[in-house]
């Protein structure tokens, strides 16, 4: 009998192939949309078929699922969205742009040369803004045709519920560091780059390297290290997943880390598999990896993008068939700072605002 899930992937793929097979499905991280992408395969069956995506972890996932649902394209190409430029001007039968809300600007403009010589077109994201459906659809003129959303499918069953637990700490306003010759706290720099950011956006001019001084500043924060590490104590014989900003923080949590810088490229696999409990990793882990049971995240440091933190949030949030009652728990950690607790909102705008506690 087939399961809410299957019912749910068969009626997205159905609503893609009634609109001339052209559009975007938006449906939750977790929701199993490759196995819906091979539904519409084996309904349109391509002769040929694009397959971008961001990095070459996803492309695992898709072979992984073609092997495990025993489907085998024969004329199939993967790419990176890095390298699309180099397909643009071939033809297939199918072009599946997937985790499709990543693509930079330059990726969009190679997109636009692709489309114009392909019609069947599959945009697949499980995190979209409202911002970002507006410049695809501008751009590229590629609608949503089909939405799932977290809550129909912790409504359903499909995903587990969860709550955020925003902690917020002050920037640390007592240990002085030399910086430039001069001793300060970080608290005392960043009030200082602010009033910088505020004078030049007042007199209209550009204060991006001095923006990109505060974000480092809120990024290394020794107050919001010692918050994460208190939580990582607290929680020590749980599976853990930390989201750094910056290499060194992850290297210094007491816990092993992984990122672009990382010499034990083991150590990823390990968590994934549930080898290691604890793992602290940069820029990677956000899309296209499912973990072996994992009901925590601590997030140490974000942006304003709300499609870059529902990613993170989402990697918790993979239901356990032997613990149906789970419920995904996530701390993020922020300092009181006025401008970060606005990014703070923005990231979180895709989530319920009654599952958002601030401690």
């Amino acid at each position: 009998m087939e399961n809410i899930r299957e019912k749910r992937q068969r009626e997205l793929a159905q609503s893609w192939i009634s609109n001339n097979m052209y559009g975007i499905i938006n449906a939750c991280p977790r929701f199993g949309k490759i196995f819906m992408s091979i539904i519409i395969m084996r309904q349109v069956n391509p002769n040929s078929i694009l397959i971008a995506y961001p990095d070459n972890k996803i492309k695992k996932s898709w072979e992984d699922d073609f092997e495990k649902f025993s489907y085998h394209p024969s004329n199939i190409m993967f790419t990176t969205y890095l390298s699309l430029h180099k397909h643009v001007e071939e033809k297939y039968d199918l072009v599946i742009l997937d985790e499709i809300h990543l693509m930079s600007e330059a990726q969009i403009e190679s997109c636009k040369t692709l489309l114009e010589a392909n019609r069947r077109i599959l945009g697949l994201t499980g995190t979209l803004s409202s911002w970002t459906a507006k410049v695809l659809k501008d751009e590229l003129s590629l609608p949503v045709v089909a939405r799932y959303s977290i809550e129909m499918a912790i409504k359903e069953g499909i995903l587990p519920d969860y709550e955020i637990n925003v902690i917020t700490t002050p920037l640390d306003d007592k240990i002085l560091v030399n910086y430039g010759g001069k001793r300060k706290t970080e608290k005392t720099r960043f009030a200082n780059y602010k009033w910088v950011v505020d004078k030049l956006e007042k007199e209209e001019k550009n204060s991006f390297h001095m923006k990109l001084k505060i974000i480092s500043i809120l990024q290394t924060s020794s107050s919001r290290m010692k918050a994460t590490i208190d939580l990582i104590e607290k929680f020590k014989e749980e599976r853990l997943l930390v989201f750094c900003g910056r290499t060194e923080v992850a290297d210094n949590l007491g816990i092993p880390s992984f990122h672009s810088k990382s010499s034990e490229k083991q150590v990823w696999e390990d968590f994934v598999e549930g080898r290691i409990k604890h793992l602290a990793v940069v820029k990677i882990g956000n899309s296209g990896v499912t973990y072996t049971p994992l009901s925590k995240v601590i997030i140490n440091y974000f942006d304003s993008n709300p499609e870059t933190m529902t990613q993170r949030i989402n990697r918790c949030m993979n239901m356990e068939y032997d613990n149906p009652e789970k419920k995904a728990v996530i701390y993020v950690i922020s300092s009181t700072e006025p401008i970060e607790l606005e990014w703070l909102k923005k990231s979180l705008a895709m989530f319920d605002k009654n599952k958002i506690k601030y401690l």
